[in-house]
């Protein structure tokens, strides 16, 4: 019997079936292929995006990405200011290019830097006074782009023009030097020089086109020792004043940082706060700020915490004090970003502690900076600056300079 070897064909319906599977096969690849472009095109589209958004609006990922959460994180050190003797206190212009810096040590200088570059653009101090008689201390810009320094030893606010020309003196809460010469003289007329140094006897001014000085009683008004100062968004400004067991907030008019001049100073001041270490007491408060909500954040020094007020100069309580990764030690300038977050810089802790203020309640999110010499270490810092959303100084004493850093 033989057998048969031939090859059987498959039948027709087999060869079908396994052709169909290989269609399906290759449709499947086709699909995961397309959709694989797909998803490699929508990210090319994403990140030229973010580039154009970043190059035409330089500002942290999170804000570029429009994440829906918040992302808090902490910023990272740029580079350092030198060529500034024992810097205090710093201000930013209206526009970002220019640094304004009150320093401690040598002449006691206030000078204009370039926030680019870092170059020295001028340096200009309160007229008619020698080192040892003024210290500058804290700086504010208003909407005109003036300058306002507090001075610890003139017991004063000098105002400049945004190139350091002087414009004029707060020498007591409700008096200018400008107001005062001018209830001396019956008005003030155009082009009337003044001069103000509290360790000379009387005030000095100069008359359009005359060439001598002419000495006026020194003024007979209230004693106060302004220290921290800032202006609002809506141009009200905040000073601190530090006189000895009169510790209190002072608040100006916003009519005072919109005028164009103030030989006529009569602004309706309210204040609030006193001298101690209970609730709603300072022991030399250095600065204030006020949130979206109006609520007071002021810095008090040397009872080592931040008390709130409300929007009606009312003590709510106060945060940052005892132990733990959010407690302040000598808490010294702050400063207060379009996020609600506020910086505060801690002179003896040696870095600079960020709190979220969306809740009922400040929370604290990080720190940054540590003691030392070296690029973002500090050395009794004094101050924080910022600038956009991404660009902040800070007042770095001891090590002379000012360092920069960003999100």
């Amino acid at each position: 019997m033989t057998t048969d070897t031939t090859p059987k064909n498959e039948p027709e319906g087999g060869m079908l079936a396994n052709s169909a599977e290989e269609s399906k096969r290759e449709e499947k690849r086709r699909r995961l292929l397309l959709l694989f472009l797909l998803l490699l095109l929508f990210l090319s589209c994403f990140c030229a995006v973010l580039f154009l958004r970043y190059l035409f609006n330089p500002a942290p990922l999170p804000e570029l990405m429009s994440l829906p959460v918040d992302v808090n994180y902490s910023p990272h050190y740029l580079y350092s200011v030198y060529g500034i003797d024992q810097p205090v206190g710093a201000a930013v212009s209206q526009d970002g290019k220019r640094l304004y810096v009150a320093e401690a040590g040598g002449d006691r200088l206030i000078k204009i830097i370039e926030a680019d570059s870092g170059r020295l653009l001028k340096e200009f101090m309160p007229p008619n006074t020698g080192p040892g008689e003024r210290s500058p201390v804290y700086v504010a810009v208003d909407a005109r782009g003036r300058v306002y320094v507090t001075d610890r030893l003139q017991h004063a606010i000098f105002i400049y023009s945004g190139d350091g020309e002087y414009l004029d003196t707060i020498i007591a809460p409700d008096l200018t030097l400008s107001a005062y010469v001018s209830s001396q003289l019956g008005g003030l007329p155009q082009g009337t020089k003044y001069l103000y140094n509290i360790f000379q006897e009387g005030v000095w001014y100069q008359s359009a086109g005359a060439t001598d000085w002419t000495t006026l009683p020194a003024p007979a008004h209230e004693g106060w020792s302004p220290l921290g100062i800032s202006i609002t968004a809506d141009g009200r400004m905040l000073v601190t004043n530090v006189i000895s067991e009169k510790s209190n907030i002072i608040e100006y008019p916003a009519s005072v940082t919109s005028s164009e001049n103030w030989a006529d100073f009569s602004p309706t001041l309210t204040t609030f706060g006193s001298y101690g270490e209970g609730d709603g007491q300072f022991i030399f408060p250095n600065d204030v700020l006020v949130d979206s909500k109006g609520r007071y954040y002021a810095v008090d020094g040397n009872n080592a915490r931040i008390s709130v007020w409300d929007s009606a100069q009312q003590f709510q309580y106060y945060f940052g004090s005892g132990t733990g990764e959010g407690a302040v030690s000598l808490p010294r300038g702050a400063a207060l970003d379009s996020k609600e977050r506020l910086f505060i810089v801690d002179a003896v802790g040696q870095n600079v502690k960020v709190y979220s203020l969306g809740g009922d309640q400040p929370e604290f999110l990080y720190d940054f900076g540590d003691l030392g010499v070296d690029d973002g270490q500090f050395n009794y810092p004094n101050d924080v600056v910022l600038f956009g959303t991404n660009i902040i100084y800070v007042v770095d004493r001891e090590n002379n300079r000012i360092q920069v850093w960003s999100y």
